[in-house]
């Protein structure tokens, strides 16, 4: 079988398509079935987010996974396979941004990630808010994001409510919300701090403290109305009449963080409200606790190591100490052992500019491996994904992309995007 290679936007480019696979005519006549199409990325440097780099590399993808990852002559291509030619080229896992509210307005405009009617608003469901085709100048946002490699996100309520809803981590392909979400919920949103919207109205919570009572109040709250959820169960199976207590869905949600059945994520800046958030998680036994923004997390980032915290740092990637130094933020924490992520806050920063924040980090010093982790393995771990998505290995996620050079360049353009196999974005061309 003689391979049919196509002049296309991404060949321009430098990046030769070869197809003898099932997308081309002649693997159709060999017999490849529909579903049953493999495609091999060769020749790039493969970045594979587990710190492991391979100079000249092979991604093997079959039925939306990756089926293998290796050095070129050591993973077999099989006949008919189409073949994306990517000497040259630098791989890495497809981009995952930890904290983002992509899809839900404008910042500094009318948006749709706060409920400012009451503090405490576990109930919300971030994926009601959600608009993937945007208007305005957000008509595009969910396509420039592809465009950069970035194929997951943590859509997230915003803070300015303490307990402002649950999370969803989407994957920006489909046309719904509903396409895109892998998982829901993700975690409970919290903010910490002072809420200047109610102290202006004299409504708690107007101090630090306050915030902190209402996190503690609504989780009590939430234990109670699971035990009474187990005492009428208990009742039932004598009484099948017994009554049940009222519906909830508040006390719902949170129950699902009492239960350790999803996680917390808290915004906070200064390194006081850093430990009340900490305080909290002991107190009612988090499954896990990562911190968003976390400004001055470097002043406790031992503290933060030794329990297991994780920073998501952004989109104020640096800082400066007591004695006017710079600190790198997501360097520093990681030096300390703290796991980072590193965050945009889209549309803070927008969503397209995940590897640039992560740029600004390695500018300062950030060890690059360490960098690319931050936006691929360390979030899908932070949310539990990590055996699907964040890395370049067998068995996960085809979610890739190819860049013409380090992705942490910001002259380093972006020349194909994979979500589970399938290019979602190629240069020159409409996503598809």
């Amino acid at each position: 079988m003689k391979p049919r290679r196509l002049a296309a936007a991404g060949a321009a480019l430098g990046l030769a398509l070869v197809l003898t696979g099932a997308m081309g005519g002649e693997a159709a006549r060999a017999g490849a079935a529909p579903g049953e199409a493999v495609t091999a990325v060769v020749g790039a440097r493969l970045l594979t987010g587990t710190g492991a780099e391979i100079e000249s590399g092979i991604v093997l993808i079959e039925g939306g996974k990756i089926k293998a990852v290796g050095k070129t002559g050591e993973v077999a291509v099989p006949e008919g396979a189409q073949i994306i030619d990517a000497a040259g080229r630098v791989v890495t896992p497809g981009l995952v941004d930890s904290h983002s509210h992509l899809g839900l307005g404008p910042s500094g405009g009318v948006t749709e990630d706060n409920e400012m009617s009451n503090p405490v608003t576990p109930e919300l469901r971030i994926i009601d808010s959600i608009h993937p085709e945007g208007e305005g100048p957000d008509e595009f946002q969910f396509r420039r994001a592809l465009a950069e490699g970035v194929t997951t996100v943590v859509a997230r309520p915003g803070s300015g409510n303490v307990i402002g809803g649950q999370s969803a981590v989407l994957k920006l392909r489909g046309g719904t919300v509903d396409d895109m979400v892998i998982l829901f919920p993700a975690d409970m949103k919290m903010a910490l701090g002072r809420k200047g919207y109610y102290a202006s109205k004299g409504v708690m919570p107007t101090t630090k403290m306050g915030a902190a009572y209402l996190v503690r109040k609504a989780l009590v709250e939430a234990a109670e109305y699971g035990e009474a959820l187990e005492r009428h169960a208990k009742a039932k199976a004598k009484d099948p009449k017994a009554a049940p207590p009222a519906r909830d869905l508040g006390k719902e949600a949170l129950l699902k963080v009492v239960r350790r059945e999803i996680p917390v994520h808290i915004h906070v800046d200064s390194s006081d409200d850093i430990m009340t958030a900490v305080r909290l998680a002991g107190e009612f036994g988090f499954s896990r606790l990562s911190l968003g923004h976390a400004v001055e997390s470097y002043k406790v980032a031992g503290e933060l190591a030794r329990r297991g915290v994780v920073v998501v740092v952004g989109p104020k990637m640096t800082t400066y100490d007591d004695d006017g130094r710079l600190v790198n933020l997501a360097g520093f924490l990681s030096d300390k052992g703290v796991q980072v992520d590193i965050m945009t806050d889209a549309d803070v920063v927008q969503e397209s500019f995940l590897r640039y924040q992560a740029a600004v980090a390695v500018k300062y010093g950030m060890d690059p491996g360490q960098a690319l982790r931050s936006i691929t393995l360390n979030p899908a771990r932070t949310m539990g994904l990590e055996a699907r998505i964040g890395s370049l290995e067998a068995g996960k996620d085809a979610d890739l992309v190819v860049f013409d050079g380090d992705p942490f360049d910001v002259a380093t353009r972006t020349l194909m995007v994979f979500i589970e196999g399938r290019v979602v974005y190629e240069s020159g061309k409409e996503p598809r």
